[in-house]
């Protein structure tokens, strides 16, 4: 089951630039949400918070109640490289994080072919990430996340460097495998199709100091499809956030202009 994630008045400084400023928001249980922003506005950043990997300069986070001070377990990152072993097989990716917390031999394997049946890779067990794609390279990188049945996943960019094709089918196979394990999402990209596809909610970060300036539900159906883009809805909000991406974008670049 998904956790509560909440930011409480968060803050994040490096040095004389402000990467996140009094941030507030949360993330229900089970609840899959898309981040989008203009380039150095604090996706990232703001994943590495909730990851534990940043230490914070103002506010806290609490998962379910509780003061965030270190990475979790339950917490799964899929980042835009799938960062495979390439002397491992491809089951053996799968499992890696079930071997490193001691996880018997014979169920660590059990479980990694049974992720690895689900993300379509069962016929490439046997495989090294050098004979993949990168579209199954990173569904081994999924896989390998999956297979600690988190209940909380982080995602960076994860098809960025993907053709457009293959990154709505793993998308698809992805939202389809998180809601199997009831897992809650965030999930960061620079593409506004991709967070209509596959959110149920879309948080619009301005332009740095990051703030978050929109906040907005994705009213579709629960089943997704490429054809849920034709709905007004989509297309809607699709033009709501393009409207506010192109003026944080424009207002970046002029006072970057001012200061030169």
């Amino acid at each position: 089951m998904g956790v509560l994630v909440e930011l409480q008045d968060v803050g994040q400084v490096y040095g004389e630039v402000v990467a996140l400023d009094n941030t507030t928001t949360r993330f229900e249980p089970g609840s899959f949400t898309t981040i989008v922003g203009p380039s150095g506005c604090g996706k990232s950043t703001l994943l590495d918070i909730v990851a534990g990997l940043n230490r914070i300069n103002d506010g806290r986070v609490l998962v379910d109640g509780q003061l965030l001070s270190a990475p979790r377990r339950e917490t799964g990152i899929i980042f835009q490289e799938a960062a495979l072993l390439p002397w491992r097989t491809v089951l053996e990716n799968a499992a890696f994080a079930l071997e490193a917390r001691k996880v018997p031999e014979a169920e660590r394997q059990a479980v990694a072919a049974d992720v690895l049946r689900r993300v379509g890779l069962s016929e490439f067990g046997g495989h090294y990430p050098h004979q993949l794609s990168g579209g199954m390279r990173q569904r081994t990188a999924i896989a390998r996340v999956l297979s600690t049945a988190p209940d909380l996943v982080l995602a960076d960019e994860p098809f960025g460097a993907l053709d457009e094709q293959t990154r709505v089918v793993l998308g698809f196979e992805l939202l389809k495998m998180v809601r199997h394990v009831k897992a809650t999402v965030i999930f960061v990209t620079h593409s506004i199709q991709e967070a209509v596809l596959l959110s149920d909610r879309i948080l619009v970060m301005s332009a740095r100091p990051g703030r978050i300036i929109l906040d907005a539900p994705v009213d579709l159906p629960a089943e997704r499809d490429p054809s849920v883009l034709g709905l007004k809805e989509a297309a809607r909000l699709t033009e709501q956030v393009w409207g506010l991406l192109r003026t944080e974008a424009e207002d970046a670049l002029a006072r970057q202009g001012a200061a030169l």
